[in-house]
């Protein structure tokens, strides 16, 4: 877990660094930190990256439950299979969760009219890869894992910025970037660039659900 100033020196040194080498070069791509106006420690990562939708059929196992019949889902899925390609444009945020102390990936992806995505088409992205929300369940509001205490994707407004967004929830993330950590050697590291190195393990937990290239 990190502290708030822990998280923007990670943030700070990640993008000074700019490890070609790193697991996580790639995902490091467009990032850009961001000052609040007025308030200090309460900055980001943000990045503007475009992605476009994949076919219906390349969909995962994710169960729909209050977001329409399986006849108004197969209409989409005919739309969908006969419109052309449309660039979507994604703004991406790493921001700090203050409740898991830990960075959270917030986004918004919008059409070429500037019209939010509802999570139905959301999902059917290249943001995300195809098998992230295998045996999940849907809402209008998310997707759950069965079993889960915690939706796996969800609406909330950006910490700092007050705008709605679309959020992975953090509960499991601070474990897996230990573990990852675990299997590296940063002994002798400065803080900085230790810290560096975990937001780096910690795009690449990203990167098992999202595309996080560039």
């Amino acid at each position: 877990m990190l502290s708030r100033v822990e998280f923007e020196i990670a943030c700070k040194a990640f993008i000074a660094a700019g490890r070609p080498d790193s697991p996580a070069a790639e995902a490091a791509k467009g990032w850009a930190w961001n000052e609040h106006p007025s308030v200090p420690n309460l900055g980001f990562l943000s990045r503007t990256v475009l992605h476009f939708r994949r076919s219906r059929s390349s969909s995962t196992d994710v169960l729909p439950t209050d977001v329409g019949t399986e006849e108004s889902l197969n209409e989409e899925d005919d739309a969908g299979t006969a419109s052309a390609p449309e660039t979507l444009v994604s703004r991406q945020y790493v921001v700090y969760s203050a409740t898991f102390q830990v960075p959270a990936f917030y986004f918004t992806v919008h059409d070429p009219k500037g019209t939010p995505l509802p999570l139905i088409d959301l999902i059917q992205t290249s943001l995300f890869h195809p098998f992230a929300f295998e045996h999940t369940k849907m809402t209008s509001f998310g997707l759950t894992r069965p079993a889960s205490s915690f939706p796996l994707l969800s609406q909330g407004d950006h910490p700092t910025l007050g705008t709605p967004c679309w959020y992975l929830h953090p509960c499991e993330t601070a474990n897996a970037v230990d573990e990852l950590m675990s299997e590296l050697d940063c002994e002798g590291y400065a803080e900085d660039m230790r810290l560096a190195r975990w937001l780096e393990m910690w795009f690449v937990v990203l990167g098992t659900a999202v595309n996080a290239r560039g």
